[in-house]
């Protein structure tokens, strides 16, 4: 992404988080504002056009940090890279994964999330590559309360955080579904934000924004709709091997901004 005059100037972020009845996706999470003065600290969305199409970035990579313990069951990074090449126009894709040390506390602010991604992130945009970063934490988020547990959210224009023990936690028992097909789930979805998705850097083609939702779609059985993992979208994963599809809709919004 080329620098502007601007980039040592603060933007403000802006805030999309769900608050739901028992479980929720954090969508994108910008509550703070954000130096741009660096190609990754920018805001959700920003880079969507660079990650969906050809024009300026040919390959991608993903990196994939996990605190100590909780790595990602193999089936959601391969359903990532499969989401991933059907919509992304890039020549190679490449998922790297990495174990760093358990920070070992109970909950996380945003803050303390972006301090261990500038410490720990390895792989920044540069010559053809456009990179992506994901953190798996071992804790939960500090916007957490006894009835709304967050499970993933997206903060930069490149970063995404999931709650992976969160996860774990509420996945893999009696009629819940299995840990695998969360994961992938909220992978997946929290990848859609940076994306754009929906009418958050990638602008839609046709009314299906649900605004009160924050950057969510409003059809029930999308990748991006906002209760794809509340209490009842968890009940609705089980039994499935895969995660929600993206709408129709979202992928034309994709497709018009660069994507397949």
């Amino acid at each position: 992404m080329n620098k502007t005059l601007f980039r040592n100037l603060f933007q403000f972020m802006f805030i999309i988080s769900l608050s739901t009845v028992l479980f929720s996706c954090g969508g994108s999470d910008d509550e703070t504002p954000q130096p741009k003065n660096e190609d990754s600290k920018q805001s959700v969305g920003v880079s969507a056009n660079d990650l969906l199409s050809d024009d300026t970035y040919t390959n991608l990579v993903v990196e994939i940090q996990y605190a100590e313990g909780y790595a990602p069951p193999q089936g959601a990074i391969n359903n990532l890279k499969e989401l991933l090449s059907s919509r992304l126009n890039k020549g190679n894709i490449t998922i790297k994964t990495s174990e760093i040390a358990a920070p070992g506390q109970s909950t996380y602010t945003l803050d303390e999330l972006r301090e261990i991604e500038d410490s720990n992130r390895t792989e920044f945009t540069s010559g053809n590559t456009v990179s992506t970063y994901y953190f798996l934490a071992d804790g939960g988020y500090s916007k957490d309360s006894e009835n709304s547990k967050v499970l993933g959210i997206a903060h930069r224009n490149t970063s995404m955080v999931l709650f992976q023990k969160t996860i774990e936690d509420n996945s893999g028992g009696l009629g819940q579904p299995s840990t695998s097909l969360l994961t992938s789930t909220v992978m997946n979805h929290e990848f859609g934000h940076i994306l754009g998705l929906v009418n958050n850097g990638t602008p839609v083609q046709s009314d299906h924004h649900d605004a009160a939702n924050g950057a969510h779609c409003d059809i029930q059985d999308c990748l991006m709709f906002w209760q794809a993992e509340t209490s009842g979208g968890l009940s609705d994963l089980v039994g499935m091997s895969s995660p929600p599809p993206l709408d129709p809709q979202c992928i034309a919004d994709l497709q018009a901004n660069g994507g397949k």
